[in-house]
């Protein structure tokens, strides 16, 4: 017999063997399935405006599109076109592909979760009916929490799949995605929820109403429980108040949330669209996030690997607030009364539904209706950011100081306190729905009429653009888009000039042919809006531009232009200056001189130019040897350069070109 061999060693060292053996292959059969499911392919973006034509010596062309983004491309064709060498001048940009099971598993995922949401609530219904045996509750709860743990293996395989995170970081972000919808929710109905259970008599109602069914369950229906109508009423009606306090309560961040999924990736990629043609100075993407990297992540979040971009979790604590503030408000609005009761008369349930009769329940309904039009007017126009809930926080504690303020104050009017008081609830309900935009309103209207006044007087001397021009001046700027610039700093005429225009196109989300168009208008306005107040004196020239259809600075240089080509230019100043001249020199032309040293009229006017489709022919040199063969991508024989069976359209040049 062999050393070792004895049966006494084979015994010992045999279920160590076995274990080792079955770990070695659970993990090569991992490792096999993770390089099976993994795709080869790569996806290909172009980071540039121009419509790159890669060209090898062959006269094979692979076109991509000005800023295509996420073309597929084989490893043949990342090998024959030399991809790797332009992605490292950043002229192209090269992704995995994310793998075939990545769908697959995520609706395993979403499946799973659902399914595991359903259990919950069935256990929670077997735990409150079987109040004596929990057998049943207990089984759904541990079907639950299977199919939970299901759903984050899920979870994980989709992150490590897709985008290549790791399974730990991608654990990480799923935690800090699901921290803020589990607080407000926790907010929105736990806060109700307290002061429901703590209300007089609904613990004693609930319990009935519970044992009642209980019986009626056991029984298969045979016995019908004994529990009274009131009670019944009671409970149900509570309920129902609860789940409209919650929706109430979480409507606004629910708004926000909906925003954050859908608007974010969209709203960043049409800025890189627009700076491209707004700034001449930025040739590639990797130019873009150099110069406005950090401003694009304050205004749209940070974007990771897989192209999702979220806002930071440090910017989403004013929903906390503001979902808290809403709460509160609505809890003591709502459950601040009992709905009349006594002895065997009915319940009256719409008493569940009425606020309570006071001033401050009064201006807090106001407010939220001013919430509502708020946040749902920012959803729509794509401009809901977190800055909005600091807002509603600010307007809610004001309103109800001034509620507390209008109460008292209406003990000095004279009358009954009983007959007044309908209307001390409609004025604290004005105090809390009219907006910011209303005081402006009544300013600008103030200012329109104090500056009648004063032109009237015909002071001696010139007067210059008066500082506090307002913005509604401008053409198509309404009373809405005034307030959102004035909340960026903008107040007037000469504040939205001088100011960052690329600033103002990441935080307002003004559509940007809107928004430069009021920029535009605002510069001719600063200088050519200027008139006398003598007789005599110069006349505005801005009324005589608009009669000739030029209505911005960009529209006075290409008129001025043209007319300096055919030889008219001489013409032209005589003609818009007119009684505004003074001396031998047109005021026409001081105007067009002092213009050239605005600051943003080269962006302006390279915004205006016609935007034609430049082309880039970049030239590849031949691979050093002939590529590989795949026989798995067999798929993709189709594309490769060169084939029989390629399909070649041509460029216009006479060159072929791979589609």
């Amino acid at each position: 017999m062999k050393p070792g061999n004895d049966g006494k060693g084979q015994g010992a060292e045999g279920p160590a063997a076995w274990r080792q053996r079955i770990g070695s292959g659970t993990r090569t059969a991992v490792r096999f399935l993770l390089g099976y499911s993994r795709s080869r392919a790569s996806l290909v973006s172009n980071q540039t405006d121009r419509r790159l034509k890669i060209r090898r010596p062959d006269n094979t062309v692979l076109v991509l599109s000005p800023l295509e983004c996420d073309r597929r491309a084989s490893a043949r064709e990342v090998e024959a076109f030399d991809l790797q060498a332009l992605a490292q001048r950043g002229r192209i940009s090269l992704q995995p592909e994310p793998s075939r099971w990545v769908h697959r598993v995520a609706f395993i995922q979403s499946l799973t979760g659902k399914l595991s949401l359903l259990s919950f609530i069935a256990a929670a219904y077997f735990f409150l009916i079987d109040l004596f045996d929990g057998r049943r509750a207990r089984t759904y709860l541990l079907i639950a929490l299977g199919l939970m743990g299901a759903s984050l293996v899920s979870m994980l395989l989709v992150a490590r799949l897709g985008s290549g995170m790791g399974m730990r970081r991608s654990f990480r972000r799923w935690v800090r995605g699901k921290v803020y919808p589990i607080l407000l929710l926790a907010i929105g109905v736990g806060i109700p929820s307290l002061v429901i259970l703590a209300s007089e008599g609904f613990i004693g109602d609930l319990r009935k109403v519970l044992e009642a069914t209980t019986v009626w369950v056991r029984s298969a229906g045979q016995v019908l429980p004994e529990v009274s109508s009131q009670d019944r009423l009671l409970v149900a009606g509570r309920f129902l108040q609860l789940l409209f306090i919650g929706l109430l309560s979480l409507l606004p961040a629910v708004l926000f949330f909906a925003f954050d999924r859908q608007h974010q990736s969209t709203l960043r990629e049409r800025f890189v669209a627009h700076i491209f043609r707004f700034d001449p100075a930025v040739e590639t993407r990797q130019d873009v996030q150099a110069r406005y990297g950090k401003q694009m992540d304050e205004a749209y979040g940070t974007e990771g690997r897989d192209g999702t971009t979220r806002l930071l979790p440090t910017r989403r604590s004013p929903l906390l607030i503001a979902t808290l503030v809403l709460a509160l408000g609505w809890t003591f609005t709502m459950l601040s009364g009992n709905p009349s009761s006594s002895g065997d008369s009915p319940v009256d349930f719409l008493g569940f539904f009425q606020p309570l009769k006071s001033t401050l329940p009064f201006g807090f309904l106001g407010a939220y209706a001013y919430v509502l039009a708020t946040t749902f007017r920012s959803y729509a126009r794509r401009d809901l950011q977190p800055k909005i809930y600091s807002h509603i926080t600010t307007r809610v504690f004001t309103v109800m100081v001034l509620a507390w303020v209008l109460e008292e104050s209406w003990l000095i009017v004279p009358g009954d306190g009983q007959t007044l008081a309908p209307a001390l609830h409609t004025l604290a309900f004005l105090t809390g729905i009219i907006p910011e935009t209303g005081l402006v309103f009544i300013g600008e209207v103030l200012r329109t009429t104090l500056r009648r006044v004063k032109r009237s007087a015909k002071e001696p001397g010139l007067q210059l653009v008066d500082p506090h021009e307002p913005l509604t001046s401008l053409e198509g700027i309404d009373i809405y888009d005034r307030a959102r610039l004035q909340d960026e700093g903008v107040t007037n005429v000469q504040a939205l000039a001088r100011h960052d225009v690329v600033e103002l196109m990441l935080q307002t989300r003004v559509p940007a042919p809107r928004l430069l168009d009021w920029v535009d208008q605002a510069i001719l306005h600063l200088h050519c809006n200027v008139g006398g107040q003598t007789d005599g004196g110069p006349d505005s020239l801005l009324p005589t531009l608009r009669r000739y259809g030029i209505r911005t600075v960009t529209d006075l240089l290409e008129a001025s232009e043209r007319a300096d080509k055919r030889g008219k230019h001489d013409e032209f100043l005589q003609l818009l200056s007119g009684s505004a001249s003074n001396g031998s020199i047109p005021r026409l032309q001081v105007v067009l001189d002092s213009i050239k040293d605005e600051d943003w009229v080269e962006n302006l006017r390279c915004w205006h130019k016609t935007q034609a489709i430049r082309e880039e022919v970049v030239d590849v040199q031949a691979p050093p040897q002939a590529p590989r063969p795949e026989p798995r991508e067999s798929t993709d024989r189709a594309s490769l350069p060169g084939s029989a069976t390629g399909r070649r359209v041509g460029d216009g040049a006479g060159a072929p070109t791979v589609a």
